[in-house]
C-alpha cells in the first residue's frame, strides 16, 4: 500500500469515528487501528520536528487526529468510564513518545521565532488543543508550559492581539498554551486580560471568530482570582459572556466552549467572596443556571450549574420560583453520584444553608443522618451543620435522633462549628435569665475576618474615640458590620442572636458591597434602624451616636421565659369595651400606696374562647399588629389562646422563626418591632381570660352555697 493509500485508508476511519456517537465510539476503543492512527501522527510530528516540509495531505491529517483526539479525551470527563477504557484512552494519547515529540516541537518554537509563520502550525494548534480537555494534561505538560508562560514570546504576542489582527502563532501562545498551562499570576499579565475582555465583548455580541474565541479561553484559564475578585466589571462582562452563550446554545442547538470554563471561575470566586456570589446574582442568570440543571446531557455543565446556583440564589428567589425542595434534592443527588467534586458541591451546600427554606426541607426529609456521615471524611460537614443548627427543628432532630454526633462534638474542643452547634442545641433548653455580670467594655465589633482590612478601619475610629472595645458578653453596645461575608460567617450569626436575646442595642455599619437584607439580617430589622458606612462623615455621625446611647446608659432587661404567667397584686386591671367592637382592651395602672378600688359594674364580656375568626381579626387590628392579620385568618378565639399558651412556654427566638417562616409564605416580613408588640398583646389576652374563667367559678360556689345553707335557715 502506498504512502497516500494508508493515509486515505487511516482517514476514513477517523472519519467513521468522529460521526460515530460516544457510546460506540467506547464500545469500539480497542480496536487496532486507533494505534495505527496515532502512530502516524506521530511519524509527521517527528518530520516536522526535523524542520522537514510537511505537504496539504499530512497536515490534513494531523488536524482531524486532533479532532479525534479531543473527542477521545471529552469521553473521560463526560462519562463513568471503567478503569480499563480510562486506561486505553490514557495510553492512545498519552503516551511517552506522543509527549516527549510535542514537549520537542514546542522547544523550537520558544527557542527562535523561524518557523512562527509557518502553515502547519494551525494544524499542529488542534492537535494540541486535544490535550485541553484532558484533566491530568496540566501536569503532564506542567514544566514545558511554564517555560511558555515565561518566555518573552509569550507577553509579546498576548499585547499584539489587542492591537492586530490574530494569527495562528497568537492562538498558539495565548490560546492553546495558556489552556494547558497551570495559571501564572502575574500582574501584567491581569490588566491585559481584562483590557482583552473589553475590547472584545464589553456591551458586543459573542464573535465566531475562531481565533478569538481560542485566545478567550486560553485567557480564562489563566484568569487570577485574587485579582478578579476586586474588578468588578471583569466579572460583569464574563456573566453576559455565559448568558448570551447560553442563548446563543438556545436557538442554535450547537455547544458553546465558553460555558463551563466561566462556571468553573464563577464557583471558584463564590468560595473565596460571598460578595461576589451577591454580585453575581440576577434573575436572568438564576433562570439560564436552571436549564442546566434540568438539563441531563452534558454532564459537567449540569454539575457546575447547579453549584454556582446553590451559592448565588436568594432567599426571595427560593421562594418565588419554589425550587427549595428540588433544589435541595439535586444537592443530595450529586453527593451520591460525584464523589470527586464533593468538595465543591458541599461549599455551595454551605452556602445554600443560610436559607430556612432549604433548612425546612431538610429538616423534613431527614437529610441530616447523611450529612453526619461524610462528616469523617468532609470536615465541612460541621461548618454546615452549624448553619443548620440555627433552625429549632434542626436541633430537635439532633437531640432526638444524634445523640452519638452530639457526643462526638462534645470531643472537639478546638473546632470553633462544633462548639457553634453544642451552643446552638444548649440554647434551647436553657432559659433567658437576666444578666447579673458586670459589662466591663462599651462595645464589641461583630464582624467576619474575610472582612479584616476594612475593620481594621472602624476599630481605629472607635478607639481614636476612647471606646473600650470587648467581647458581645462583656459589652453593653453592639456594632454589627454588615456585609455578605458577615452573614454568612456562623459566629456573627451566633453573637448577634445572643445580643438580641439579652437585649443589648445593637448599631449597624455597612463594610462592604454588595449584601442583601435577607436571611438571619431580616431579625434585626434593619429598615427601622439607621444604617452608617465606612467613609469618615458616616462614622463620626455613628461615633457621637454611640456616645450619647451610652451616657443614656440604655441597658434594656434581658429576656426571661416564663413558665406561668403571674399577674402583680399591685397592679389594677382594668377592661373596657370600646362601642365598635367586643374585643376587650385592658389596661394597667401600678399602685403600690394605694389599695385595691372596688370595681364598679361592667357589661358582661364575652368568654375569649367563643371568638369568632373576624373578631380575632380585629383583635390584630386594634393591636397594629399587620403582619398577623394575614396569618391568622383561620385562627378562631380557641386558636389563638393556644397559640398565646405555647408562645408563652417556649423560648423566644423558637416563636419569632417559626411566625417569621408563616409570614413568607404569605410574603411578609415580620419585624422584630411586631413580634414583640405581638407577644404584649397576648399577655394581655391571657390576662383577660384568666379573669373572665375566674368570675364564673366565684359566682357557681357561691350559689352552691346559698342553695346549700336554704334548708337550714328555713329551719
Amino acid at each position: 500500500m502506498s504512502a497516500l493509500s494508508y493515509l486515505d485508508y487511516l482517514n476514513s476511519y477517523i472519519s467513521i469515528s468522529l460521526n460515530d456517537g460516544d457510546r460506540c465510539l467506547i464500545a469500539h476503543l480497542n480496536k487496532s487501528y486507533f494505534d495505527e492512527i496515532e502512530i502516524h501522527a506521530r511519524t509527521i510530528l517527528a518530520e516536522w520536528y526535523s524542520e522537514q516540509i510537511i505537504d496539504a495531505q499530512s497536515s490534513l491529517y494531523i488536524r482531524n487526529v486532533g479532532y479525534l483526539n479531543r473527542k477521545l479525551g471529552l469521553l473521560t470527563s463526560k462519562y463513568h468510564l471503567n478503569k480499563n477504557e480510562l486506561e486505553r484512552i490514557e495510553n492512545l494519547l498519552l503516551n511517552s513518545e506522543m509527549i516527549q515529540l510535542i514537549t520537542s516541537t514546542i522547544e523550537s518554537i520558544i527557542e527562535t521565532d523561524a518557523r512562527h509563520q509557518d502553515n502547519f502550525l494551525s494544524d499542529l494548534l488542534i492537535l494540541i488543543d486535544a490535550y485541553t480537555v484532558i484533566n491530568n494534561s496540566k501536569t503532564v505538560f506542567d514544566q514545558i508550559t511554564k517555560q511558555v508562560m515565561q518566555s518573552k514570546y509569550y507577553k509579546q504576542y498576548l499585547t499584539e492581539i489587542l492591537s492586530s489582527t490574530i494569527k495562528p502563532i497568537h492562538v498558539f501562545f495565548v490560546g492553546i498554551i495558556g489552556q494547558c498551562a497551570i495559571p501564572i499570576h502575574n500582574p501584567t499579565f491581569n490588566k491585559i486580560y481584562a483590557e482583552f475582555f473589553v475590547k472584545f465583548y464589553n456591551g458586543k455580541h459573542l464573535t465566531d471568530n475562531i481565533a478569538i474565541q481560542s485566545c478567550t479561553l486560553g485567557i480564562l484559564a489563566q484568569l487570577d482570582y485574587a485579582y478578579l475578585i476586586n474588578d468588578h466589571s471583569c466579572i460583569s462582562i464574563l456573566r453576559s459572556i455565559f448568558i448570551n452563550a447560553s442563548s446563543k446554545v438556545a436557538k442554535e442547538n450547537h455547544k458553546n466552549n465558553f460555558l463551563l470554563p466561566i462556571l468553573k471561575i464563577f464557583n471558584s470566586l463564590c468560595i473565596k467572596s460571598k460578595t461576589i456570589a451577591c454580585y453575581l446574582n440576577s434573575d436572568q442568570l438564576v433562570d439560564t443556571l436552571l436549564q442546566y440543571v434540568t438539563n441531563q446531557t452534558d454532564l459537567r455543565l449540569n454539575t457546575n450549574a447547579c453549584v454556582l446556583l446553590g451559592h448565588i440564589v436568594s432567599d426571595k428567589q427560593l421562594d418565588h420560583l419554589r425550587i427549595s425542595y428540588k433544589l435541595t434534592m439535586k444537592f443530595v443527588s450529586l453527593l451520591d453520584d460525584y464523589k470527586e467534586e464533593t468538595n465543591d458541591i458541599l461549599q455551595s451546600y454551605l452556602s445554600l444553608a443560610i436559607h430556612t427554606q432549604i433548612q425546612s426541607v431538610i429538616v423534613d426529609t431527614y437529610q441530616l443522618t447523611d450529612l453526619i456521615e461524610l462528616s469523617d471524611d468532609h470536615p465541612i460537614i460541621y461548618d454546615i451543620i452549624w448553619k443548620l443548627s440555627f433552625h429549632s427543628n434542626i436541633v430537635e432532630q439532633l437531640i432526638m435522633r444524634h445523640d452519638n454526633f452530639l457526643k462526638k462534638l462534645s470531643l472537639l474542643p478546638e473546632m470553633p462549628a462544633a462548639c457553634g452547634i453544642l451552643q446552638n442545641v444548649q440554647l434551647k433548653n436553657v432559659p433567658r435569665l437576666p444578666i447579673k455580670d458586670r459589662l466591663f467594655s462599651d462595645i464589641a465589633v461583630v464582624s467576619s475576618r474575610n472582612d479584616c482590612l476594612v475593620i481594621q478601619k472602624v476599630h481605629e475610629y472607635l478607639e481614636k474615640s476612647s471606646f473600650r472595645i470587648g467581647t458581645v458578653q462583656s459589652s453593653s453596645e453592639i456594632l454589627l458590620c454588615i456585609s455578605e461575608e458577615t452573614k454568612h460567617d456562623c459566629s456573627c450569626q451566633a453573637a448577634i442572636r445572643q445580643a438580641v436575646l439579652d437585649c443589648k442595642k445593637i448599631f449597624l455599619c455597612t463594610v462592604k458591597t454588595p449584601y442583601r437584607f435577607d436571611d438571619w439580617f431580616r431579625s434585626l430589622n434593619i429598615d427601622e434602624k439607621k444604617l452608617f458606612n465606612t467613609n469618615e462623615s458616616s462614622i463620626e455621625k455613628m461615633m457621637s451616636e454611640i456616645q450619647i446611647d451610652l451616657n443614656h446608659n440604655h441597658n434594656l432587661p434581658a429576656i426571661v421565659k416564663h413558665t406561668r404567667i403571674v399577674s402583680p397584686l399591685h397592679q389594677n386591671i382594668r377592661i373596657n369595651l370600646t362601642s365598635n367592637s367586643s374585643t376587650p382592651t385592658l389596661s394597667l395602672t401600678t399602685s403600690l400606696r394605694q389599695p385595691p378600688s372596688v370595681l364598679s359594674p361592667r357589661p358582661p364580656l364575652k368568654n375569649i374562647q367563643s371568638w369568632t375568626k373576624g373578631e380575632v381579626l380585629e383583635w390584630c387590628a386594634k393591636n397594629n399588629l399587620n403582619s398577623f392579620t394575614k396569618i391568622l385568618t383561620l385562627y378562631d378565639g380557641r386558636s389563638l389562646l393556644a397559640l398565646a399558651h405555647v408562645s408563652r412556654m417556649s423560648a423566644p427566638h423558637m416563636i419569632i422563626n417559626q411566625l417569621r417562616n408563616d409570614c413568607r409564605r404569605h410574603g411578609l416580613n415580620l419585624s422584630f418591632v411586631e413580634f414583640v408588640r405581638f407577644q404584649a398583646a397576648l399577655d394581655d389576652l391571657l390576662r383577660v381570660e384568666r379573669l373572665l374563667t375566674r368570675r364564673p367559678a366565684i359566682s357557681t360556689l357561691a350559689a352552691r352555697y346559698v342553695l346549700k345553707r336554704k334548708p337550714k335557715n328555713k329551719t
